[in-house]
């Protein structure tokens, strides 16, 4: 059929027009990539970061000050459970196993993972070892205390002619030389694969323990 040239105007813009639309849509598609691409990094930032914060929270160690005479007191139940009752000697005990036991949950923690305190900043196993020194020096001031207190309403009452105090400091010792013993066999344990168990140790002297014991109600005051 026969063209003339006054036609070709009409479709070279109509061309033109086609082209526009196609680069139209390819250049909002190109967009709306750049937009899924954007958001699926933000979505993965949102997600990695997530990630970090969990495992962190998961990491993190709440020092309670209750930690400690939780332990011993756990331990003095099942002497009680055991024994029906129980003197200055289990107590010291107790809290020498306390310790030792605390200590390797402290040595688990830091063996191959970082830990961090309430405020987001790292925790170090020197840290969690000198809290667990001070956390020790209270329980044996605190015991001290009771045996002290109870030892004056004893004396106060008649039933004894006088306090004790040679008798409460060397209980200070036998505490300390406690803690060092379980440390001993936790270590002797930990190489030969045994459990950490409570032991029959005595530290200080048989009459120290019965002039302690003698006071009293010592089954409620350590609990």
């Amino acid at each position: 059929m026969p063209v003339s040239i006054s036609d070709y105007p009409v479709h070279l813009q109509e061309g033109l027009k086609l082209n526009r639309e196609c680069l139209k849509s390819q250049g909002s598609q190109n967009e709306d990539r750049k937009v899924f691409h954007r958001d699926s990094l933000e979505v993965s930032q949102l997600s990695k970061n997530r990630e970090i914060l969990m495992d962190k929270i998961k990491h993190t160690v709440v020092q309670s000050a209750a930690s400690f005479s939780d332990m011993r007191a756990g331990i003095l139940k099942e002497i009680r459970e055991e024994k029906g009752q129980y003197g200055y000697h289990d107590v010291v005990n107790a809290c020498g196993l306390s310790y030792a036991r605390l200590y390797s949950e402290i040595e688990l923690r830091h063996e191959n993972e970082q830990y961090y305190k309430t405020d987001g900043t790292p925790l170090t196993k020197e840290e969690e070892t000198e809290w667990l020194d001070m956390q020790y020096g209270q329980e044996v001031e605190w015991q001290k205390s009771c045996a002290r207190i109870a030892a004056q309403g004893q004396a106060f009452q008649g039933n004894i002619s006088e306090t004790p105090t040679k008798e409460i400091e060397k209980l200070e010792d036998a505490f300390y030389q406690a803690r060092d013993a379980y440390m001993k066999l936790y270590h002797e344990s930990k190489q030969d694969g045994r459990p950490l168990a409570l032991q029959n140790f005595v530290f200080g002297n048989s009459r120290m323990y019965e002039v302690l014991d003698r006071l009293g109600n010592l089954q409620e005051r350590v609990e």
